[in-house]
């Protein structure tokens, strides 16, 4: 590995570090795919369940509701989700409307495992309003039932991408970057910073957070002892170790060689990272479009949460055999899935 400090993005406390692309292929058989999930854009398992839900974005000049899927990984069914809407909000923000499910545009999705045993999924939503909103999940049933019980609206300008919880009822959110951008795209080949965090609490509003700016902010994760962020620098094709008001030390920011996208956690503790393999001209340009398909490469990598050393490839998407313009690599009971931002389905992959 080679170490630099670079001063001109965020100081002179941050360092670098470029991953060589030393990692091993980790071979897996291609399985098949979830159909009739259009857009899949990013996904979690519920709790201690074999259900799995995916958020699922709008296509431009297409008539599609854009929110959720509901996965049985037993079956691979999938149906979309037609949550029930509570009059007066519970969670978030106390002054958030309610809203009508196709009216949203969902993108980054997470969990809170409630004290109490109750399930809450968190969701991005960039449709009629950019915010982020909140289901109950009810597990009673022989299906989770969705109830939407409230939100938190973004500031002006912000355009939110992923989100972790963080307390009893707080938020942390990327935000890719400002919606009166007009330079975006000529930022984004430069590796030029857009976007930054942000973290919401009940008590104190919003609040940036320091060291966090990077070329568009995607996917982000929170360690489990909650002393460390990990953000997806996707322009920059950079992952972000940062610590939380709790941790320590210094922030590492690691070259991964991909634009990464969503993160999520192996059951080894390990973090999963889809990342594209384009410019983001052309990637944007296919999110622009009404394509059906983006034919964008990939790869879903393993990367080690301490130095962020790459420990392996778990799908080589480069030569799209199966799948293309990947967001999100899920591992769901010894399966990898793995999602896509313009696409009709979800590969499924054996890990071995």
């Amino acid at each position: 590995m080679a170490c630099m400090k670079i001063k001109s993005l965020i100081g002179s406390s941050f360092v670098l570090v470029v991953a060589l692309s030393a990692a091993k292929l980790h071979a897996q058989g291609f399985i098949g795919y979830i159909q009739n999930t259009i857009n899949p854009e990013d996904m979690v398992v519920v709790n201690k369940t074999h259900w799995v839900i995916a958020s699922t974005d709008k296509t431009p000049s297409k008539k599609k509701p854009g929110y959720l899927y509901l996965i049985n990984s037993l079956s691979g069914k999938a149906e979309l989700v037609n949550a029930k809407i509570a009059p007066i909000p519970t969670a978030g923000d106390p002054s958030c409307k309610p809203i009508v499910m196709s009216d949203l545009a969902m993108s980054g999705l997470a969990m809170r495992n409630e004290t109490d045993g109750a399930n809450q999924l968190i969701a991005v939503n960039r449709g009629k309003r950019m915010s982020v909103e909140f289901f109950n999940v009810d597990l009673s049933g022989s299906k989770p039932a969705l109830t939407w019980s409230g939100c938190v609206v973004m500031p002006a300008k912000a355009f939110p991408n992923a989100v972790v919880p963080i307390g009893q009822d707080g938020l942390a959110m990327t935000i890719s970057f400002e919606t009166d951008n007009t330079q975006l795209i000529e930022q984004l080949e430069k590796k030029e910073n857009t976007g930054y965090l942000l973290e919401w609490t009940k008590r104190k509003g919003f609040t940036r957070v320091p060291n966090s700016e990077l070329p568009l902010n995607n996917g982000l994760k929170i360690s489990p002892d909650g002393k460390f962020y990990y953000i997806a620098g996707w322009g920059g094709e950079t992952l972000l170790r940062l610590p939380t008001a709790s941790g320590s030390g210094k922030p590492l920011l690691v070259n991964i060689g991909v634009k990464p996208d969503n993160l999520s956690w192996s059951s080894t503790g390990k973090l999963i990272v889809a990342g594209q393999i384009q410019s983001a001209a052309k990637i944007f340009s296919c999110v622009a479009s009404d394509k059906d398909i983006c034919p964008v490469p990939f790869k879903i990598i393993e990367v080690d949460p301490t130095n962020l050393t790459t420990l392996r490839v778990l799908v080589d998407g480069v030569k799209m055999d199966t799948y293309a313009a990947a967001t999100t690599g899920l591992e769901v009971d010894n399966e990898m899935w793995v999602s896509s931002f313009r696409n009709n389905k979800i590969a499924r992959y054996r890990l071995k």
